[in-house]
């Protein structure tokens, strides 16, 4: 049996998720919140393995509540279910410990498939947010630089760069320093052999995702 918890603060659209995982035996539903405080204080008692997280929350963002609540219930599993779907919301929920990412368009029908393959271990992405991620990883730079040098943690700066974020938001988003991310993007740099971010060949991805907004 796979235990869910779902926070979404649009009536409605929590009770048709109910409605479509009911029918479901293998799919247990232990827990619903409205908002991110009701889901702090409901769902780590409940030891769901699978916590689905609305993005946008009456009082606090999903995917701040993913980080708070990954600390409480470090065996769980987080997938975003949201009506948003332009590159830094994807990747910021992605950093935040999301292993999986639906649009509310295409989730109808799908739902439960995507709960059980994040039990399995996978990671459900609707088809077309996939496909941004896909062009992101093969967009951020130029084909011919060795992106394999860099480490997990320089991946994950540089994506955040490509949003546009200043250091102080990637420091802030990662919990580390300003003068650590400068030490990463310095060797960000030297492995890709570019003196400038303005060296990186980036397309329009971001901007055109900033502006459908």
């Amino acid at each position: 049996m796979i235990r869910i918890a779902i926070v979404e603060d649009h009536a409605d659209e929590l009770a048709g998720f109910v409605r479509d995982l009911q029918p479901e035996d293998d799919i247990e539903m232990v827990a619903t919140a409205a908002t991110a405080a009701e889901a702090l204080r409901l769902f780590p008692p409940a030891e769901p393995q699978i916590v689905i997280v609305d993005l946008v929350l009456p009082d606090s963002t999903g995917t701040a509540l993913i980080t708070e609540l990954r600390t409480r219930m470090p065996e769980a599993s987080f997938m975003v279910v949201s009506a948003y779907e332009d590159y830094e919301r994807i990747y910021s929920a992605i950093l935040a410990g999301a292993v999986g990412y639906l649009g509310k368009v295409y989730v109808e029908g799908g739902l439960a498939q995507a709960i059980r393959e994040a039990a399995a271990g996978g990671s459900p992405m609707s088809s077309p947010i996939a496909r941004k991620v896909l062009q992101a990883f093969r967009t951020v730079v130029r084909s011919d630089m060795p992106v394999g040098k860099l480490s997990q943690r320089e991946l994950e700066i540089l994506h955040i760069l490509a949003t546009g974020r200043s250091y102080k938001d990637i420091a802030s988003s990662l919990f580390i320093s300003v003068e650590t991310v400068r030490t990463h993007i310095r060797n960000i740099y030297r492995k890709l052999h570019v003196h400038s971010w303005t060296e990186i060949n980036m397309t329009h991805l971001y901007r055109s995702g900033e502006n459908s907004k």
